[in-house]
């Protein structure tokens, strides 16, 4: 948390239970994101982060 701090401070940087997340749930959290993205068919990357040649929708829903 310190080196996220230093890295970025002009952003207020806070634990997820600060924010009424607890810790296990962040995860869940992450992947409940990424298919609701999915299903809305909306990109959910940062290519500028991941070094992708572009915006990608990541993952797939298939139905039963």
């Amino acid at each position: 948390m310190n080196r996220i701090s230093e890295a970025l401070l002009e952003k207020k940087v806070a634990l997820t239970d600060q924010l009424g997340i607890d810790v296990d749930w962040v995860e869940a959290f992450a992947f409940a994101w990424l298919a609701r993205q999915a299903i809305h068919k909306k990109t959910s990357n940062l290519p500028a982060v991941t070094g992708a040649k572009g915006e990608r929708i990541l993952g797939a829903i298939f139905p039963s």
